[in-house]
């Protein structure tokens, strides 16, 4: 039951964005994410007049085939990822970087209701764009735990040698480092935006979007910091200073899942930008006039690749250390500890 809860959510989910795609189709009904001059309202903005509803109707319609599929079909065969990753891809045609956006500036607005900011306005969230983007990351994540379970299927199972944990261990302290990286590296330049330092003073910016811009440089360096404990000791054990939880097992799907989200939002804002620099003249021009403020944001195709692997990495790390314990229990005839 429990693996077939997140599909038949996709199910249901895939259906409401089928029929609502079909209906802004046939009626002409401006599509949400058609509106350029609404914040979270632009993922299908970029593309040619009058073609957003289409878009729109026809990938719904793929990942609604995709997930009725995997729920009358057994999940576990071959074709399975392959269903549930061409669903992904259809549904990540149709998202943007609203849900990294919104995950940024949520304490940037908080301050700047505080403080009174017109600029920084709670009323921005009241988005019909905001809300059909939030339901794709979640359908998309569902149609994930296919792809995800594939994978604990195919890689975190087996033999645990030593030499197998070794290389995976290695592989993903090497893709975490990279994790780590690219947004500490924007959160550096969003601090110094903020301290308006030569080269990085952009636009002139006035106070409210340089208090908003170092709330996002606050949210990535607190990315940075959970994304370390991947290969820290406290990403397996809680640390000392969490009370009621300290020195407990972390499980393993409270660091995979929340990762492997974010992985998607960075993806889907990455995709975003590459859009924009592609299309738009203004964004080329920005490069070369503010190559210290603009060029890290091309990092973030990089940044999504490596927190995916990173994560998914230390998940099977983790499976395959925790199995050890077991399978030498078992080799030596010795009933496992309950």
């Amino acid at each position: 039951m429990g693996a077939r809860l997140p599909i038949a959510a996709a199910s249901v989910t895939s259906f409401a964005l089928s029929v609502l795609g079909v209906y802004w189709l046939v009626w002409d009904v401006p599509n949400p994410l058609d509106r350029p001059d609404r914040k979270f309202s632009s993922a299908l903005s970029a593309y040619p007049d009058g073609w957003a509803n289409g878009i729109f109707a026809a990938c719904a319609v793929i990942a609604l085939a995709g997930a009725l599929w995997l729920l009358t079909r057994h999940r576990t065969t071959a074709a399975a990822p392959w269903v549930a990753g061409a669903s992904i891809a259809a549904l990540l045609m149709l998202m943007d970087g609203s849900g990294l956006v919104l995950a940024g500036y949520v304490p940037a607005i908080v301050v700047g209701s505080i403080l009174g900011f017109d600029e920084v306005n709670p009323a921005v969230l009241q988005s019909p764009g905001l809300a059909l983007q939030l339901v794709l990351l979640v359908t998309v994540a569902a149609f994930g735990t296919v792809v995800s379970g594939w994978l604990r299927r195919e890689l975190g199972d087996g033999p645990a040698s030593p030499q197998r944990l070794a290389r995976v261990t290695a592989r993903t302290r090497f893709w975490t480092k990279i994790a780590l990286e690219a947004p500490a590296l924007y959160a550096l330049t969003r601090v110094l935006m903020f301290f308006r330092v030569p080269g990085f003073d952009m636009f002139g910016f006035g106070e409210p979007i340089l208090w908003a811009g170092l709330g996002l440089a606050l949210s990535a360096a607190a990315g940075a910091w959970l994304t370390s404990g991947l290969i820290r000791p406290w990403g397996e054990r809680f640390p000392r200073w969490i009370p009621l939880l300290r020195g407990r097992r972390v499980p393993i799907r409270l660091a995979v899942v929340p990762g492997l989200v974010v992985a998607l939002m960075v993806a889907t804002t990455a995709k975003d930008l590459l859009l924009t620099f592609a299309t738009e003249d203004s964004a080329l021009a920005a490069v070369t006039d503010w190559p210290l403020v603009t060029l890290p944001m091309l990092l973030w195709p990089l940044w999504a690749f490596a927190l995916a692997m990173a994560t998914a990495g230390y998940g099977i790390r983790r499976r395959l250390s925790e199995a050890e314990p077991a399978s030498a229990d078992r080799n030596s005839g010795a009933k496992p500890p309950v």
